[in-house]
Formats: C-alpha cells, sequence, structure tokens
C-alpha cells in the first residue's frame, strides 16, 4: 500500500493538480478575509451578516437591508420556497375573534388596555368614520353590555317590594362585596336578565336557537353556582343558595369558559352534553325539545295533547340517534356532532315557521306516518311489535326469514345505553329483551325500511343478511333468504327469476371488488346509491322486488327529478296523504252515521208524541 502511495505522488500529473489546488485555495481565502470584515462590520451595525456571495456585488456605501438574499438555483434564479401547508380549520369556525375584549387588544394604543370598553367604542367612534358601519363586529364585552343595560334589571337599593329588596342584597352581599370573585367588581357588573327575557343573548350573542334560552339560562347558573362553591367561597359555601339569575358578571364567566375557546359545533356539544361527561344521550335532548313544543307556532296545536307531545319528542331525537350515532351506540361525540347537519337543522327549525319543511328530524308529517304505522300494528296497545306484528308490515311484503333476523340481530337504537343493562364502568351487563320492538326499535327499522339509500340502512340490512357475523355476505347466505322469496312468488302467481339470474343482474349494478362475496363498502359506492337497496329487496321484501323486476323507466326519471331528496321524504309525504283522506273518509263516515241516528230519533219521537204519551214537545238536542 505504501509503495503504491509512493508511486502515485511522485508522477508528474499529480503533482500539477496539487499544485493548481493550492493556489486555487489562497485566493479564496483572500477573498473570505475581505468579506468577513464586511460581514464583522454589518454585525457591529445591527445587520445581520450578509450573505459571501453577495459581498462584491454591494457597494460599501449601499445600506444593506436586514434579510438574507434568497438562494437560487444553478441558473441563478431566485428560489422561491413552496407555501406553508394552511391550518386546519374547522367549517364552524369564527372569522372574528371571539375572546371577551378581543377586538380591542388590536386597536387600542399601548398602556389602554385597563380601560374600559364603553369609553374605548367612544373614542373608536370618533376617530374613525367606519366604525359606526363595523358595530356589529365590536368585541363580545360591548355586545353583552348593550343587551344587558337594554334589557336588563339592576338590583335596586331601596324598593318597597320586599322580594327585589332581598333579591338587591343578596346579589351585593354574594358577588360585589366578595373579593375573591373577580367578575363582579362594580355595579355594572350585577345587572342582570331574567329568564323570559334571555332569547336575544342566547340567539345574538351565543348564535344559539331561540329556544335554548331556558336549558341555556340554566346551564349557566349550574356552572357558575360550581365555580362559585369552589374557587370563590373555597369550596365553604354549600349551602348557600345564590341569587337564581343570570348577571353580565355571570356571563362574562360563562363566555370565558364554555364559548371564548370553542367554535360552533364544540359549544352545541358542550351545552347538550352533561359536564362530567364526553358524549350526549338521548335524556340530554328532551329538554330542548320541549322548549321547541312550547314554542313553536307549527306544534302549537299539540299543547292540549301531553301524549303526543311526549311521543313527538320520542321520535324526533330517535331519528338524530338513526342519522348521527351511525355506530347506534347510544351515545353522539362531539366527532359525530361535527360531522353531522344537526346544528344546522336546529337553526333551520328555529327560523322555518312551518315545521313541515323541515324535513330532517323535526317533520310533523313524518312523526305522523311513523306513530301511525305503529299503532297499527299494535292492535293489543302494548306498545310492542311482536314478530307476528311486523309480518303485517306492508301487506306482508317481508318474509319470516327476514323478520327473525330483525329480532334477533338487527341494530337497536339506545340497546345498551340503559342505566338498567349497564354496569358502573359502562359495560354491557344485560340485554335487553328481544322478544319484541319497542316504537324507538320500529323507528329504526322504518327508516331503514322505506330509504335503503343511506349508510345506517345498508349497514342495518347487511347485518341482518349476514348470518355467521364474518362481514361478508356470500352466496350461501343470499341464496338462503332468496329460496324463500322463490317460494312466495310462485304462490302469488308472479313470474319467477331464478337466483342465478339475480345475482348476476345484482353483480352488474353494484360492481363489487370481489365477486365471491359482498361487503358492506361495496354498498356504499358512490354509483350504488339508487341501486344499494334493489338487492335487498330481491332478497326479504317481495313486493318491491316486484315492482322493480316491472319498473317503467319514464317513471323512475321522473322520480329522479323531483322535489323530494331521500326516499324516506317522497314516501312519508305519499303516504301522510293517505292517511288523511282515509282520516277524512272516517270523518264523514261519522258525521252520516250521527245525522241517520239523529233522524231515527226524531222519527221515534214523533211518533211517541202523536200517541199523546209525552208532556213535552221540546227537541232531544
Amino acid at each position: 500500500m505504501d509503495e503504491l502511495l509512493a508511486s502515485w505522488l511522485g508522477s508528474d500529473t499529480i503533482y500539477e493538480n496539487i499544485m493548481r489546488i493550492i493556489e486555487t485555495q489562497k485566493q479564496e481565502s483572500t477573498t473570505n478575509k475581505d468579506g468577513g470584515n464586511a460581514s464583522a462590520s454589518a454585525v457591529e451595525d445591527g445587520r445581520p451578516p450578509l450573505s459571501p456571495k453577495m459581498v462584491k456585488k454591494i457597494p460599501k456605501k449601499v445600506e444593506i437591508p436586514s434579510f438574507f438574499a434568497k438562494p437560487k438555483d444553478a441558473e441563478g434564479n431566485p428560489q422561491i420556497p413552496p407555501p406553508q401547508p394552511p391550518k386546519r380549520r374547522w367549517s364552524s369556525s369564527f372569522t372574528e375573534d371571539q375572546t371577551w375584549n378581543g377586538v380591542y387588544m388590536a386597536l387600542t394604543n399601548e398602556g389602554r388596555e385597563n380601560e374600559s370598553p364603553k369609553s374605548l367604542e367612544q373614542d373608536s367612534v370618533a376617530t374613525d368614520p367606519t366604525a359606526v358601519s363595523q358595530k356589529k363586529k365590536v368585541c363580545i364585552a360591548i355586545q353583552a353590555k348593550e343587551i344587558f343595560t337594554e334589557l336588563g334589571t339592576a338590583p335596586p337599593i331601596r324598593v318597597a317590594d320586599s322580594q327585589q329588596q332581598q333579591l338587591g342584597g343578596a346579589l351585593r352581599r354574594y358577588y360585589l362585596q366578595n373579593t375573591k370573585d373577580e367578575y363582579h367588581t362594580s355595579e355594572e357588573d350585577l345587572i342582570y336578565i331574567p329568564l323570559e327575557r334571555f332569547e336575544r343573548v342566547t340567539k345574538e350573542l351565543c348564535n344559539f336557537p331561540t329556544f335554548f334560552h331556558k336549558p341555556l339560562y340554566e346551564r349557566i347558573l349550574m356552572l357558575w353556582s360550581t365555580h362559585y362553591h369552589l374557587n370563590v367561597t373555597g369550596g365553604g359555601g354549600d349551602g348557600v343558595q345564590l341569587p337564581p339569575v343570570v348577571t353580565y358578571g355571570i356571563f362574562h364567566y360563562y363566555w370565558k369558559k364554555e364559548m371564548a375557546p370553542y367554535d360552533k359545533n364544540e359549544r352545541f356539544f358542550r351545552l347538550l352534553k352533561r359536564p362530567d361527561v364526553e358524549y350526549i344521550t338521548r335524556d340530554d335532548f328532551f329538554p330542548y325539545i320541549k322548549e321547541l313544543l312550547n314554542d313553536h307556532p307549527g306544534l302549537e296545536f299539540l299543547s292540549n295533547h301531553a301524549e303526543f307531545q311526549d311521543k313527538y319528542a320520542v321520535t324526533v331525537i330517535t331519528r338524530i340517534f338513526y342519522s348521527v350515532n351511525l355506530c347506534h351506540s347510544g351515545r353522539i361525540t362531539s366527532r359525530q356532532i361535527r360531522k353531522s347537519n344537526l346544528l344546522s337543522v336546529f337553526q333551520q327549525v328555529d327560523e322555518e315557521e312551518d315545521i313541515n319543511k323541515v324535513t330532517k328530524y323535526f317533520s310533523y308529517e313524518h312523526f305522523y306516518v311513523l306513530y301511525c304505522r305503529f299503532w297499527e300494528l299494535d292492535h293489543d296497545r302494548d306498545y310492542k311489535i311482536t314478530r307476528e306484528d311486523l309480518l303485517k308490515y306492508g301487506e306482508h311484503s317481508l318474509s319470516h326469514m327476514i323478520v327473525d333476523r330483525i329480532f334477533d340481530a338487527a341494530p337497536r337504537p339506545f340497546e345498551g345505553s340503559d342505566p338498567a343493562t349497564v354496569d358502573e364502568n359502562g359495560n354491557v351487563v344485560a340485554k335487553v329483551s328481544r322478544n319484541y320492538l319497542s316504537y324507538e326499535d320500529f323507528i329504526f327499522f322504518m327508516l331503514s325500511e322505506e330509504d335503503k339509500a343511506n349508510e345506517f340502512s345498508v349497514r342495518y340490512w347487511f347485518t341482518c343478511i349476514d348470518v355467521d357475523g364474518d362481514d361478508k355476505l356470500n352466496n350461501m347466505e343470499m341464496r338462503a333468504f332468496y329460496a324463500v322469496q322463490l317460494h312466495r312468488m310462485q304462490c302469488m302467481g308472479h313470474e319467477v327469476v331464478p337466483f342465478e339470474d339475480m345475482l348476476c343482474q345484482m353483480m352488474d349494478m353494484i360492481k363489487p371488488a370481489n365477486t365471491e362475496y359482498l361487503v358492506v363498502e361495496d354498498f356504499l359506492q358512490p354509483h350504488c346509491s339508487q341501486v344499494s337497496g334493489a338487492l335487498f329487496d330481491a332478497l326479504f321484501n317481495v313486493n318491491k322486488y316486484v315492482m322493480f323486476e316491472q319498473r317503467d323507466p319514464f317513471l323512475e326519471r321522473q322520480k329522479r327529478e323531483d322535489e323530494f331528496e331521500t326516499d324516506w321524504d317522497r314516501f312519508a309525504c305519499i303516504d301522510y296523504n293517505r292517511l288523511a283522506m282515509e282520516e277524512e273518509a272516517r270523518e264523514e263516515e261519522a258525521m252520516e252515521v250521527d245525522w241517520v241516528t239523529m233522524d231515527e230519533e226524531e222519527e221515534d219521537a214523533d211518533e211517541y208524541n202523536s200517541l199523546g204519551l209525552s208532556g213535552s214537545s221540546e227537541a232531544p238536542f
């Protein structure tokens, strides 16, 4: 190795190359020395050091900008770095600052942060002519102050009303005179709004539906009571009964804790759920639906029917869980709220006077259809649907095999959420009886049966058909269900379609990833939204399958172009009109019977009087 190295260094060519490298290094060291002096002077001047490549090109008297030169590519063009990926922003996020005094922190001069919001507003209007047009964008503190001043009541000092006198004294004693209470530092913080005038705060400041005002009012007082006893009194005021009113200071506390850090969906979720859990149960919705029944003009006719008010509330809540809680756990999470349209539908029903135009969850006509269908099947009026009852659904359209699977395997809306069937750790310890369908279970069944194009419906029927529970529908399972259909079609005199022909037709429409079996994802493909239910109808609903085989292309085109968004909306509209006409026919028949009975009674009375057996000639009514 040493001999090879010695021969290599002794070569004339290698020697010349080494000398050339040494001379190049000497020239570069001289250049760097000059550049180092320039860089040192730049640092002493307070500017960042210059790029070495730019030293010779910049005259000494030119001031160097305080930033580094952009890097260049091989051709000398400046390289533009790619833009940073945008930060994830929720669709329900606010475009304006939602902190209590956040807007004015950027508008005021240094040292004025401690001034009152009112003085800051006056200065901003005086210096900025556009401030008046931007009044809606002022900070939350000013918006709340205006509403509390307009609608609120200041606690009186001396009044003849003893009740008002006690309330004013309690507010000052518990809040203003307590130095640990940071939210009540002046008389203005004691201005309170009673419950009956809290709608504007609910709608304008909190962006909740108007009928949320009572549950919101109660939630604010509950959270404030907990905060007061833990942080203000140090845990020693558990027996203190605080005044049952929301003051400006209490609303300030609630905004900082429950509103400012969160977006619209998270605020909605935190309001509905209990403070000690991270999910919403069906019981959490009842106070809000109750207020909707009391407040909405489209439901005023139900005010004298308490039983149907309860059934309407149960129907709305069950439909919410059907569409939002796709895992049918009986518990709605924050993530499920974000993925749903629940908040926007609540806002829509608050602004729409016709309740039937809100087809999502709240339509009274939809409730009427669901409840009447349940009532028609429940002959013994025990609010339970048995297997024999369900076989009569849709003019005996369902096979006995699918009815058995509905009772044995179909998802139940609130199975496992009942406290009687769950232990303290949330584990299911006792199954709900599957010998019957409750009204909530029937709602899940009927929504899935009449609209097989949505995701939950697909999973509902897939679970029923998947007998072995391997999350795959194979030919053996489908053939077993279709054998019952073949027998029924033969008995009804319809043309019999062999299983192989039916399956080939369905495979061509669905186009599964694997032709040996079907999985849920095959039905949820975009092109399967309108044909996903055809296979299910072929396996267990003989009436709908025959209609599918004999469908009219012109009518199918009209169906795709009509005003209804879903198959359920279309079915509910048609069935409601049918039920309404049947109700009108029953009323007309009852009126005819009444008139006939009345005529017969009059004839009997005339005959009785003609015989002189009556001492009175007055009409029987």
